[in-house]
């Protein structure tokens, strides 16, 4: 699973994340231990209001590890500052129902004008960290 740190501030680096995330993936009485896979930092641009926005995403095994691990850090403070923890969710024209839809329903369906995204954003990913095995933790990148 996937998870996404929300705006992380701007000097938050691998490491940091890292050290954010590990208390959480310990193992408990009934529960196997999780592991970081990798972990990238996603950078996006926006060109009409001039901001920069930062984001880490983190793929942990097993999901069950994941999914507590979101519940036990959501608005915890990294770096000083409280962030959003949640699940990173792919989104897929595949997925849109207004594609799928029967020409009855069309009507009802495409009754919003414009998309609901943020036009003119760009996105640049860092080189990430990842790990060559569930026991050992690899780091490929540099800074």
């Amino acid at each position: 699973m996937i998870v996404i740190l929300h705006k992380i501030p701007p000097e938050t680096r691998y490491q940091d994340i890292i050290e954010f995330i590990e208390p959480a993936l310990k193992s408990s009485w009934f529960s196997k231990e999780g592991y970081i896979e990798e972990v990238k930092i996603l950078i996006v641009n926006d060109n009409d209001k001039e901001t920069v926005e930062r984001h880490g995403l983190i793929r942990i095994n097993p999901d069950s590890r994941a999914r507590k691990a979101i519940k036990f850090l959501n608005r915890k403070p990294i770096l000083g500052k409280r962030i959003a923890v949640r699940e990173y969710q792919y989104r897929s024209w595949h997925n849109d129902t207004r594609e799928n839809s029967n020409k009855r329903l069309g009507k009802i369906l495409h009754r919003r004008s414009n998309s609901r995204r943020r036009p003119n954003l760009e996105s640049v990913l860092e080189n990430a960290t990842t790990s060559t095995s569930d026991k050992s933790f690899h780091k490929t990148y540099a800074r």
